[in-house]
């Protein structure tokens, strides 16, 4: 046997001359450390290094590490990181249903280290994103990330384990479903802006949307009107548009005749017997033809 191997053993061998676990330093050097990590994170830490969280129950936002930020603890601990497991997980079928990693950070400096386990599901990831590559490197992210942050980091979680189904990413604005009627408006500022794409005039697009749909104003729309329309002003040029409207405005012109003795109008519908004639006749001038 070596002497390094003779001298490990007896200081196995040794009795305890405490039955307390007492500090590697001092409380000011516990507490330097602490500060130094909390430097780090302020003045080499960016935005981008850490990511917001709100948990849903309390409403409490916490930014967490991100792996650029770990990575950088790594760097500035010197530390290595290796990983010592990395194995697929599969249910009793044979389907693959997650990925098992375990990383080992050590101080290079004292040889301490701190291994630490990280896996990923697939229920975790979307249907389009549950593929090994992502379920593996997601675990063995975690994994290097709990090993470097527990050896270090004073146990802090990282935001790549962050539980999405108790926090949702704070800086992210949350998306209100809309109403009925706020998608009708929504409808029918999209129509008026393809109308005007066309160059319609008021009038003009006021007169295609009566002839298609029977109103003259948008607000009486349902929000299937509204599409209709809008589709139609999209798939017609501007040219096709406005004969379209100038048709029917020359269709919906009436000719109204007033008679000029009583100033009452004449329905030109209305038919004129021979009696009407002869009286019509007799008052023109001296009663001739």
């Amino acid at each position: 046997m070596s002497a390094n191997h003779l001298s490990l053993v007896d200081q196995k061998q040794k009795p305890a001359t405490t039955g307390m676990i007492t500090p590697a330093g001092t409380i000011e050097q516990a507490l330097e450390q602490f500060r130094l990590y909390q430097e780090l994170k302020t003045r080499l830490g960016t935005e981008e290094d850490f990511q917001p969280f709100k948990n849903k129950k309390t409403g409490e936002v916490r930014n967490h590490p991100k792996k650029s930020f770990v990575r950088k603890v790594q760097r500035f601990f010197n530390l290595s990181c290796e990983i010592i497991q990395d194995e697929p997980l599969y249910d009793k079928n044979g389907k693959m249903i997650a990925w098992l990693a375990k990383a080992r950070a050590i101080h290079l400096g004292t040889g301490a280290y701190q291994e630490a386990d990280g896996s990923c599901s697939m229920d975790e990831k979307i249907q389009q994103h549950q593929t090994i590559h992502n379920i593996r490197a997601h675990a063995i992210t975690r994994a290097k990330n709990r090993a470097i942050l527990d050896l270090v980091g004073f146990g802090e979680v990282s935001a790549e384990e962050i539980n999405e189904r108790e926090y949702y990413q704070a800086n992210q604005p949350q998306q209100k479903q809309e109403t009925p009627e706020q998608r009708r408006q929504r409808g029918i500022k999209a129509m008026y802006a393809a109308a005007n794409e066309k160059k319609l005039t008021k009038e003009e697009t006021k007169t295609i949307m009566k002839a298609e749909t029977g109103k003259e104003s948008a607000n009486d729309m349902t929000l299937d009107e509204l599409r209709k329309m809008y589709k139609y002003f999209k798939n017609h040029s501007s040219e096709e548009l406005k004969e379209v409207a100038k048709a029917h405005l020359v269709q919906n012109k009436t000719v109204i005749d007033v008679d000029p003795e009583t100033g009452e109008i004449i329905d030109p519908d209305v038919s004129i017997d021979d009696k009407e004639l002869e009286k019509i006749l007799s008052h023109s001038n001296g009663g001739e033809f």
